[in-house]
């Protein structure tokens, strides 16, 4: 009755593991229920009476069970409460499986020597077939003892962004013969451990601390390194995800057949995303030193032909856009031909800068294609289209830029217009400095966006004033 009554209670204990309380706890359902089963069938052979051969092996049965719990329960103390909760170490899954094997194996070795049962015999039996087998399985052993290695380092825990062999992707996770890494593709790569521990692997991170996207560009020699270097510098600046700690690097590195190599180093916590943040910083390098006047030379080494390419910025094309706007629609064509003359068209990428927060003004802007977007204290303030002019305040009153105007996420092209165009709208008829003064102040007065240091809206005579002096100024009246 007395085994009966055990065997009711570890049925008891093994079903209450399975409430949500105690889930810690249910890796030790499978030995109980062994046990279990184990003291059933000893107490059945005892009581059917059957051969001694039968209750010596549910002696040994039993034996073993009660050795797997008491194992299994002593390897969940050292992992889950000693390890884990109180000292804070997460020991990596292959370690824990390979000690767990050993305890089980150094456990029923001694509850079998106990049991007078002579292990030496088949010890000596299972090293003929650990040779054998371990000649088969030569590969698979290799991968084993390289996860035990990579385990024991702790480098490489899941989670961790790495790169190998050109492969950039997450540690998902290890085990005994392979490690599995998803890459930025979301492809699922199987690496065997072996080929891992031979593998150079560059350690990406897991975002922690910033680390370094590097890339290179050359620009022409006519060109100062340090003027290509600010250049650089201010593309670099308007990146999203690049920190500013430490700061933008630009460095002469090279001096190529053909041009000054420059090498960029931008720092990011995402650095696994490199490619990303090079396709952005080389795309606005390409527009912003084009802007710039300075060639990116390349090597020419077969003489052709070119195609005639249509032109995209001719004084007739000016013209067109600058008619299109209402701030200069009933000005007199030969006056708006002069300063199409001496104006340009710049083209920005996506996202990026046209003119930005606290920039000192140096010309006024007209949307010719695109659509950009004006950012007053870091939100949305405003929506420019084809025919909109931006800048015109900063410009004629010689403050700073209080906004930033960026580019949406398709490229615009702007006229810009400077101090040389203006002077040549206005050199021959300056008439027209009062009405064009005029549309601006109503602009300007729309938006309440002019006031004088005490902060009061100033009135539309008082705007039409200051910026009929301003374009007067051009021209030296």
């Amino acid at each position: 009755m007395l085994n009966i009554g055990f065997v009711a209670v570890t049925l008891f204990v093994a079903l209450l593991l399975r409430m949500e309380p105690l889930k810690r706890l249910r890796p030790l359902t499978a030995p109980l229920l062994l046990t279990a089963l184990a003291i059933l069938a000893d107490s059945l052979v005892g009581i059917l009476g059957l051969d001694p051969s039968f209750e010596r092996a549910t002696e040994i049965v039993l034996v073993l069970s009660v050795g797997f719990l008491v194992a299994r329960g002593s390897l969940m103390l050292v992992f889950d409460w000693v390890l884990v909760r109180r000292m804070g170490v997460l020991p990596p899954r292959l370690m824990r499986e390979v000690v767990t094997l050993t305890v089980y194996l150094i456990f029923g070795a001694i509850l079998l020597r106990s049991l007078d049962i002579e292990v030496t015999g088949i010890i000596a039996t299972s090293a003929v077939i650990t040779v054998v087998v371990g000649l088969a399985l030569q590969q698979t052993l290799g991968n084993l003892l390289a996860g035990l290695a990579l385990a024991w380092e702790q480098r490489l825990s899941i989670g961790t962004w790495v790169e190998i062999d050109g492969k950039v992707g997450i540690i998902e996770q290890t085990g005994w013969r392979s490690v599995v890494i998803r890459t930025r593709l979301d492809e699922r790569l199987l690496l065997p451990n072996s080929d891992v521990g031979a593998a150079r692997i560059t350690i990406l991170g897991s975002g922690g601390r910033p680390a370094a996207v590097a890339m290179r560009l050359g620009v022409a020699y006519g060109v100062p390194p340090d003027a290509a270097k600010k250049v650089l510098t201010t593309v670099a600046a308007g990146i999203a995800g690049i920190v500013n700690h430490p700061p933008p690097k630009m460095l002469t590195v090279e001096w190529a057949d053909s041009a000054v190599v420059y090498e960029v180093r931008l720092w990011t916590m995402t650095p696994w995303a490199r490619d990303d943040v090079t396709d952005v910083f080389l795309t606005r390098a390409h527009q912003a030193l084009s802007r710039a006047g300075m060639e990116i030379p390349f090597p020419q080494r077969t003489l052709h032909r070119a195609r005639r390419m249509e032109p995209t910025d001719t004084p007739e094309i000016r013209l067109h856009s600058i008619e299109g706007s209402a701030l200069f629609n009933e000005i007199p064509g030969d006056a708006l031909a002069a300063m199409a003359a001496n104006s340009r068209i710049l083209r920005f990428a996506p996202g990026e800068a046209v003119v930005q927060t606290g920039e000192k003004s140096t010309a006024l802007y007209l949307i010719k294609s695109g659509e950009a977007v004006v950012i007053l204290n870091n939100r949305e303030a405003a929506r420019l289209q084809p025919g909109d002019v931006f800048g015109e305040f900063a410009f004629l009153t010689g403050s700073l830029r209080t906004a930033t105007v960026c580019a949406t996420d398709r490229a615009i092209e702007v006229v810009e217009l400077d101090e040389t165009s203006l002077r040549s709208l206005l050199a021959n008829q300056p008439e027209l400095a009062e009405e064009l003064a005029e549309k601006m102040a109503a602009r300007q007065h729309a938006s309440e966006s002019f006031r004088d240091e005490t902060g009061a809206l100033v009135s539309p005579a008082g705007m039409v004033a200051q910026f009929k002096r301003q374009l007067l100024r051009f021209v030296g009246r």
